[in-house]
């Protein structure tokens, strides 16, 4: 094969639209892989479709080029169906009618995604000298697709990193190429500064994490306290297998406090399956052998993450209540997104037996009025984290360990670490109400 003439023969100036019909299924890579050409053009000329859909899997928070695919305006002609979290944008379009969400877990996105894809957007590297284009940050996401892809298209963008591990397309397995230069998104809460009460919460978070525990933390100002801490003193000789690098990789890699010395999974390196960042982490992954990227049916099957040395996964939540049913993607019937790979970590690290699933959420919300401690959540609402699998809950007041306790024991243990002001409530619901606590004599 003349790769450098199928190069030539694949490309196409129409920015992958001549693969678009009316009825396509067509997919978008998400975040610091989606195709932000692609989707501007998509989204200017959609009305020239009928009854696409448009599937993606990433919130338009962290895509500050992309349009927005669930216009009214296109109504008839695109549908959205957000595939792993989403905005409000994509909320309204659910009300609508317009748009709609396909709950998975993160391990089972692409391995069990039921249709055919018409094609298959992402972004990607340059060729390289053996025909092999890399797909980056968000790689991770595209390869469980491909058995049920028919057109691969590429978006090759030179700011995208060249990343170890299973992320590598060959021209011949590519139906489209086209051109587009733009820096990569960068995470708006990168940078996030934890408040007091998540400095408090993060305290009791990195008091569970021993030395060569093996982290999965996800993005925000509470995961920043948690990685002050730790970048300052407490557990050493960190390893990492988590859903996606976010700055604290690099930061914890830095300060020494990150070695993967101890994994007895992919020795020596870290592992994730995407990168969403800063610019400064987008380079720290480019052509580094100590950041290794695989695909989700790997980075997130919880056996995977069971085997892990150590594994604890740090994941924030909403509500929860009485019974240990934590709710992350919303309140009742109006959901706020997708779940992500919360259970898949949470679950994977709480079958180890050395291993430890932490849910943090601070005690109360909106000005301290309400409690996020609940005695049920309301009718309606996503369980997130079910109660037979849920392990730690951490907020501000302390640490509980629910793991294989009774409801009544279950109970006491979250009025114990609930706001000081709601416990005398919650234990007069979880008496009167819900029969988990014993009746004054």
């Amino acid at each position: 094969m003349n790769i450098l003439a199928e190069h030539a023969a694949k490309r196409v100036t129409d920015d992958g639209l001549g693969f678009v019909h009316d009825g396509a299924l067509v997919y978008l890579n998400g975040a610091s892989g989606f195709p932000n050409r692609f989707a501007q053009r998509l989204a200017a000329e959609g009305q020239r479709f009928r009854d696409v859909q448009v599937f993606h899997p990433m919130r338009r928070e962290v895509l500050p080029l992309t349009p927005d695919l669930a216009s009214a305006d296109l109504d008839g002609h695109l549908f959205h169906v957000s595939d792993f979290t989403y905005d409000e944008s994509v909320r309204q379009a659910i009300r609508d009618g317009r748009a709609s969400y396909r709950p998975n877990h993160g391990s089972e996105s692409g391995r069990r995604f039921p249709y055919d894809i018409d094609v298959f957007v992402a972004s990607s590297t340059p060729m390289d000298a053996h025909g092999y284009f890399n797909l980056g940050s968000w790689g991770g996401w595209v390869p469980d697709f491909l058995p049920r892809v028919k057109k691969l298209v590429l978006e090759v963008n030179p700011a995208q990193p060249r990343v170890f591990g299973d992320l590598d397309v060959h021209i011949s397995q590519v139906a489209g190429l086209y051109e587009a230069h733009y820096p990569l998104v960068e995470l708006p809460q990168a940078g996030a500064a934890p408040n007091d009460r998540e400095k408090r919460i993060a305290t009791h978070v990195a008091a569970l994490i021993e030395d060569g525990s093996t982290l999965q933390v996800g993005a925000g100002s509470l995961p920043e306290a948690v990685v002050q801490l730790l970048a300052s003193g407490g557990a050493r000789d960190l390893g990492v297998h988590t859903e996606a690098y976010f700055d604290w990789v690099v930061r914890l890699t830095e300060a020494g406090v990150i070695t993967n010395a101890r994994k007895n999974l992919d020795r020596g390196r870290m592992m994730a399956a995407m990168a969403i960042g800063s610019t400064r982490l987008h380079r720290f992954v480019d052509r580094n052998p100590a950041a290794w990227f695989r695909p989700f049916s790997y980075v997130n099957d919880v056996r995977t993450i069971a085997a892990g040395y150590r594994p604890v996964s740090i994941n924030a939540t909403i509500e929860v209540d009485l019974m240990g049913q934590c709710a992350s993607e919303g309140f009742g019937p109006l959901h706020h997104s997708g779940i992500g790979g919360q259970w898949n970590f949470h679950y994977g690290a709480a079958l180890a037996d050395d291993g430890k699933g932490i849910m943090a959420l601070p005690s109360t919300a909106r000005g301290g009025t309400v409690s996020r401690i609940v005695p049920m959540l309301a009718a309606g609402t996503a369980v997130s984290i079910p109660r037979n699998d849920i392990h730690w809950v951490v907020t501000e007041y302390g640490a509980v360990d629910l793991r294989g306790k009774s409801l009544r024991e279950r109970a006491r243990l979250l009025i114990s670490i609930a706001h000081p002001d709601f416990r005398e409530s919650l234990e007069r619901s979880a008496r009167d109400e819900l029969h988990l606590l014993p009746r004054a004599a």
